[in-house]
């Protein structure tokens, strides 16, 4: 059975916002960055960017993406696929769901659209 990591009341995060969840806190091996995308949807992706070790919930949301503060690479919140360079490597993406009001961050589990 995969770990699941109940993150609290859904509504704490607005659309548009970004949290950092630890990696001593998710149990995977990096921290990972969970999104309320602008669309309303819930989405996490690994915290660093794959072209330099930045943490992207230092990022923007902008739709359906998660922009780098460094080198303003946009990362898919569905895939971790970048849209645009520098970054040319996909980030993990991780599956979060809403449960009774509740975030649960799944952490190593895929979300479904993610890039193969």
């Amino acid at each position: 059975m995969t770990r699941t990591v109940n993150l609290g009341p859904a509504d704490q995060l607005s659309e548009g916002e970004v949290m950092q969840v630890s990696a001593e806190t998710s149990g995977h091996s990096g921290d990972i960055a969970v999104v309320h995308a602008e669309d309303g949807g819930f989405f996490a992706l690994d915290d660093e960017c794959s072209h330099e070790s930045v943490s992207l919930s230092d990022g923007y949301v902008e739709e359906e993406t998660l922009e780098c503060p460094m080198h303003a690479s946009a990362f898919c919140l569905r895939t971790g696929v970048p849209e645009t360079p520098p970054a040319m490597v996909p980030v993990k993406t991780h599956l979060v769901t809403v449960e009774e009001g509740n975030l649960i961050l799944h952490p190593g589990t895929p979300h479904p659209e993610a890039a193969a």
